[in-house]
């Protein structure tokens, strides 16, 4: 009898790792995700963010996160947004400036001026940013910006 719970419990827990690994994100990483500061961004990064945890994604990059479901994902490395221009205006939380660009089902927001661009995009299920964008600022920050 007890070897049976054993196999019982080893099968779901397979069962359940299986499931685990099926639920990663795809994220294309962006050309300098494996950048020295997007390295120590990624290890920093905290597991919780939003009030949701983070979560795997594919391919495994330093520089991709993302968090909950809908998922908010960060992306370093990245490239100026196409749509920014010099008269662009910016949201600044913890010195870090972000740009805001408005999306089909959310926002998405550029840390300009940094190291590294790093994105995160954010879907109109959270409420607020601010909280969002305070732990990434204060991350980034830690690493010089």
């Amino acid at each position: 009898m007890v070897k049976n719970l054993a196999a019982i419990a080893c099968s779901l827990f397979i069962f359940a790792g299986v499931g685990a690994c099926s639920s990663s994100l795809d994220v294309e990483p962006a050309n300098g995700a494996d950048s020295p500061f997007c390295t120590e961004l990624g290890a920093i990064l905290p597991v919780s963010l939003g009030g949701t945890l983070l979560r795997d994604t594919s391919p495994n990059s330093p520089g991709t996160k993302a968090w909950g479901d809908p998922a908010i994902v960060l992306r370093c490395g990245v490239a100026i947004p196409n749509s920014y221009s010099a008269a662009s205006q910016f949201l600044t939380v913890n010195d870090i400036n972000w740009y805001p660009e408005e999306l089909e089902a959310g926002v998405r927001f550029t840390s300009m001026e940094t190291i590294e661009l790093v994105e995160v995009s954010i879907p109109m299920a959270y409420e607020t940013t601010a909280d969002i964008l305070t732990e990434l600022s204060s991350a980034i920050s830690t690493l010089g910006g």
